[in-house]
Parts: C-alpha cells; structure tokens; sequence
C-alpha cells in the first residue's frame, strides 16, 4: 500500500513493527536506517515543504500556480538526474551521508 506524504499532514511518520526487513541486503538495510533515522522524523507538512523545493516535483508542476492541484506524473529520469546530483553534492558514499543532506534540506527551507 502506498501512502503519501499527505496522508500523515502534521504528525511524524511512524516506524512500523509488521515491516519484514530480512528482504534487504545489509547495505540496503544500512540505506534504509538512516533514512528512517535521518528524514522520518519530520511531519508530513514539512516533508511536503521539502519536496515541493526539489527539482522534479517543481519541473513536473511547471507553471501551475502552487495552490494548483496536479496529477502530473514526476518522471523516472528527472529523479535520477535529480539524485544523482544530490549523491555528487554531499559525496555520499556511505548510508550515514544522508544525514548532511537532510539537514541541508530541512534547516534551509
């Protein structure tokens, strides 16, 4: 099941217990801790805030106003560019590099 950013509004997003994290190897485990560690702590409203400054989300909407509903659809490539830059930016190497991003994202917004 999917769930959207806006679906938690204002309250953090929550780690689950019914998640069978044993289908990871374990440096996609170590990807997956530090994001849970390093960006779930945030709310919904500000994780939508850091978003909608990203490029895809900002290049998918175009010109719509920003209170301008949309169901344009952010393709594959402008995420990878998109994180591809992001990953050469902060040198991430290891999972931990994530943590300098998010708060780059979080406290400049």
């Amino acid at each position: 099941m999917f769930f959207s950013n806006r679906d938690y509004r204002f309250d953090s997003i929550e780690k689950t217990d019914g998640f069978d994290a044993s289908i990871f190897s374990s440096g996609e485990k170590a990807i997956y801790d530090s994001v849970i560690n390093n960006i779930c702590c945030y709310s919904g409203k500000i994780l939508e805030r850091f978003t909608h400054n990203e490029a895809p989300w900002l290049a998918a909407r175009g010109d719509l106003p920003v209170t301008a509903p949309s169901d344009r659809i952010i393709g594959k490539s402008l995420i990878g560019e998109y994180f591809s830059a992001v990953t050469a930016k902060y040198n991430m190497v290891n999972p931990g590099d994530i943590k300098e991003y998010a708060q780059d994202m979080f406290l400049c917004r």
